[in-house]
C-alpha cells in the first residue's frame, strides 16, 4: 500500500512581505532608532553621530550640503551665550528629477549658555550649539516624533544662576592641580601667590588655570626648576 502523500510547506509560503516603514507610519519611530547601534545611543536618546550615520539609510537619500552657521558668539553681554544654525540639503532616490519634492532642506538652531549646559561643556558653547542644531536639522529631516537628540540634555548645568563661575577654573583643572602639586611636593597658594594669580582657587580663570597646569608640567619634567619658596605640599590648600 502507497504512503500518504506529505504535505509540505516551503519557506517562502510561511515568509510574510513587509511593507516599507514610512515617515507617515507609526512604526516610524521605532524604525529608525533601531538602525542605530547601542553606542549611538545614551540613555536611549541617539546621539547626533548616530543620526548623521544612518539619515541616508533612513530616508533613502543622499546629503549634497550639511553646513552650521554660528549667528551669535560668546561674550560678556549676552551671558556667554553661543547660537548656531545647522542646515541639511539633500535629493531623495527613487523620485522623479522633475518632482518637486526630489530635493529637500531642513533646518535645526540651537543656543547654549551656563544656564542650559553641563558643567563639564561650559567653555565650549559654540561647539555645544553646533552641536545641537545638527541634531536638531537630522531629527526634523528624519521626521522623529517625541525624540530629543542625546547632546541636547543637560543634567548637570550651572548652579550659580548668576553665572559668577562663567570662565573660572573647573572641578576637574581643580583635581589636577592637586594631583600634581601633591605629587612635586608644592604648596598651591604659594605657587599661586607666585604666579600674581588670586590664591584662592575657585577665584582663578579657566585660562589662567591652563597656564598653571601648563607651569606645573614644567616642573614636573625638571625638578630643579621648582622654586624653594613654592614647596611644602599643603592638603588644605582648597579650604576657602
Amino acid at each position: 500500500m502507497a504512503r500518504p502523500k506529505k504535505e509540505t510547506t516551503t519557506e517562502t509560503e510561511t515568509i510574510e512581505t513587509k511593507e516599507a516603514v514610512t515617515p507617515n507610519d507609526l512604526g516610524w519611530n521605532d524604525y529608525v532608532l533601531g538602525l542605530l547601534s547601542d553606542d549611538e545611543k545614551i540613555e536611549g536618546n541617539p546621539t547626533t553621530d548616530g543620526l548623521r550615520r544612518i539619515f541616508e539609510i533612513a530616508l533613502d537619500c543622499v546629503v549634497i550640503s550639511a553646513e552650521t552657521e554660528v549667528v551669535q558668539t560668546p561674550d560678556i553681554n549676552n551671558e556667554k551665550r553661543a547660537t548656531a544654525v545647522h542646515t541639511l540639503t539633500y535629493v531623495l532616490n527613487g523620485v522623479d528629477d522633475s518632482s518637486p519634492f526630489k530635493h529637500k532642506t531642513v533646518s535645526g538652531a540651537a543656543d547654549v549658555y551656563w544656564g542650559n549646559c553641563d558643567k563639564i561643556y561650559r567653555n565650549h558653547p559654540v561647539a555645544v550649539a553646533e552641536t545641537r542644531a545638527e541634531g536638531r536639522a537630522l531629527r526634523r529631516g528624519l521626521k522623529l516624533r517625541k525624540v530629543v537628540a542625546a547632546e541636547e540634555l543637560a543634567s548637570n548645568i550651572e548652579d550659580n544662576v548668576d553665572g559668577d563661575s562663567i570662565g573660572k577654573i573647573s572641578n576637574n583643572q581643580i583635581s589636577f592641580v592637586d594631583q600634581m602639586a601633591r605629587r612635586l611636593d608644592i604648596n598651591v597658594e604659594k605657587l599661586l601667590a607666585e604666579l600674581n594669580f588670586p590664591t584662592i582657587i575657585n577665584n582663578v580663570s579657566h585660562d589662567n588655570a591652563v597656564l598653571i597646569i601648563r607651569e606645573l608640567s614644567k616642573y614636573q619634567q625638571n625638578l630643579d626648576n621648582i622654586p624653594e619658596s613654592t614647596k611644602g605640599y599643603d592638603a588644605g590648600w582648597r579650604s576657602p
